[in-house]
């Protein structure tokens, strides 16, 4: 619904900033630190969820479970029945507070290959090349690992390698060495294909993300004012020009106007639906929910990519599994008493010790499967680790092919947008996902690994042909929790957003978060979007 169907008498407090910053997320609070570094310029943040500064949960590596399993930050996202998953609804866990999903995540800090960046810059989005975004990704670090030109040294956040290797890390890095893999120096570098132990963001054995590295010590300066718990209505025009938000505050509905700028900073669901309640979308799908069209962009909300994976899980040996441990009244004080002597052991990782990357297909001109080494086993998170020793990992497709949508369901805020990922939709997509399966099976045969393992729980060594692979692929794989792409960059009539992450066709209005993503990179996705948010105040700082 356009700005002038609300009336300032309607709202229970209106605010003025110069520019107002929709979304405490990765990009969103890294966005609202640079910019009030400037104390002439007043900054007001907008997050719908909590401010959670001293909880042990986020701070711990290893909360990143419980985390996930209690919902309390999760906005709680499902896709629609996916016709390539047997019919299945995915569970989509977004952050829900100050921090977004980086204060929940599995706190593995991958930028992916540094041709997904030129692949950016020759899709569109010109000034996005890997050469371009390299001092942004520098200058958002603190690498703890052996200097070189590719990473900070004096950033915020910061990153190493796991400070913990498990035996069965340790047997799987030896088993892709055994393969004829390389020892990756840096997965940062300049290249990344190989095996090693995980890059993850954390300093002293805990969690390093931007709420608290970025946002925090910013908390002081008086031009800047963080408002949690504020859920995003729509964004407020006057004629084509964004002047500011409508949010639901404590006390009622809020209106928050910019003299600058505003910057949606929602993530690859968020910003996508509160586009579209703002009448900024498909034309014909905004008349269908009854929602006045002030801009025709059928780009929103397209475009969306997602990582997918499937789980090879597999019992072993007491190897000090962390279902070892998590079943032990004895082996639970053991890992408490380790991460609170020395910040180390099982405690001090977030959701995966190791990592490799690998060319599967024939002809691939570089890594096309991830490998990611998990230290227990579960069915569901929800369900905590298994009781028998187990550890797995996961086969992760980098550039997947599928394409999915987001949609709104009704016009009211409240109600969750439709979500459709279309996973396995593309045919490359589900032969490189059982090729993948495949090959990590011959990982699990080689000898380090193959010491340890006891049975194949999945696939299962019931599952062999290829047919049989992919039926257990939809009964079984699923997200790796890395949406994007929803209002992508570009220079095309459906991308929805220029270089400069400008929403083309209205003013005052840039879209600063995985959404602008065009493709989405290799690996995990949180590096890219904190690189996302250096970038937009970079922009905005220079007018």
């Amino acid at each position: 619904m356009p700005e002038g169907s609300v009336r300032r008498e309607q709202v229970a407090a209106v605010h003025t900033t110069d520019i107002l910053v929709l979304g405490a997320g990765s990009a969103g609070c890294v966005i609202a630190a640079r910019l009030s570094e400037d104390a002439a310029t007043q900054v007001a943040l907008i997050e719908a969820g909590p401010a959670a500064w001293r909880d042990p949960w986020i701070r711990i590596p290893a909360g990143f479970a419980r985390l996930y399993s209690s919902g309390k930050y999760d906005w709680r996202f499902h896709t629609e029945p996916e016709p390539g998953l047997e019919g299945r609804s995915i569970h989509w866990p977004r952050g829900k507070v100050v921090g977004g999903s980086g204060a929940v995540n599995g706190l593995v800090f991958l930028r992916g290959s540094p041709r997904d960046y030129d692949r950016w810059a020759q899709s569109g989005a010109r000034g996005w090349s890997y050469d371009d975004c390299l001092p942004f990704f520098r200058g958002m670090e603190t690498w703890a690992g052996e200097p070189s030109a590719e990473r900070g040294t004096a950033g915020p956040i910061h990153t190493s390698e796991a400070r913990h290797t498990s035996p069965g890390a340790q047997a799987f890095i030896a088993a892709a060495l055994a393969m004829g893999h390389q020892r990756v120096k840096d997965f940062n570098g300049a290249w990344h294909e190989g095996v090693g132990p995980m890059p993850l963001n954390i300093r002293r054995g805990v969690r390093s993300h931007s709420a608290d590295m970025f946002l925090k010590p910013a908390l002081a300066r008086p031009n800047l004012r963080v408002m949690p718990e504020r859920p995003i209505q729509r964004l407020l025009f006057e004629g084509m020009r964004c002047i500011g938000a409508l949010v639901r505050g404590p006390a009622g509905l809020e209106r928050w106007e910019a003299r600058r700028e505003v910057v949606l900073s929602a993530g690859a669901i968020g910003t996508p639906q509160i586009l579209m309640l703002s009448g900024i979308g498909d034309g014909a799908h905004l008349q269908e929910m009854g929602i006045e069209t002030l801009l025709h962009a059928p780009g929103v909300g397209r475009n969306l990519q997602d990582h997918f994976l499937q789980r090879m899980r597999f019992r072993v040996k007491p190897c000090r599994t962390v279902n070892e441990y998590w079943h032990s009244p004895v082996g639970k004080l053991r890992m408490a008493a380790r991460y609170a002597f020395d910040r180390r052991g099982p405690m001090s990782i977030g959701a995966a010790e190791a990592n490799l990357f690998a060319r599967v297909l024939p002809g691939a001109e570089e890594p096309d499967m991830q490998y990611l080494f998990v230290n227990f086993t579960v069915t569901s998170y929800d369900q905590g680790p298994d009781r028998h020793p187990g550890f797995m990992f996961s086969a992760c497709q980098c550039r997947p092919d599928s394409r999915g949508t987001i949609t709104l369901r009704s016009p009211d805020p409240a109600d969750k947008p439709v979500i459709r990922a279309n996973y396995l939709e593309a045919a490359h997509d589900r032969h490189l996902m059982v090729e993948g399966v495949k090959y990590g099976r011959k990982l699990a045969s080689q000898g380090p690994l193959a010491a340890l393992i006891e049975e194949e729980l999945t696939p299962g060594p019931e599952v062999r042909t290829d047919e049989e692979i992919l039926a257990m692929i939809r009964r079984d794989g699923g997200t790796v929790y890395h949406p994007c792409g929803t209002a992508r960059m570009g220079e095309d009539a459906l991308a929805p957003v220029d270089s400069r992450l400008r929403l083309k066709g209205v003013e005052g209005l840039r879209v600063a978060d995985a959404s602008v993503m065009p493709l989405v990179p290799s690996s995990n996705i949180q590096p890219a979007a904190l690189m996302i948010g250096e970038r937009a105040a970079a922009f905005i700082r220079a007018g």
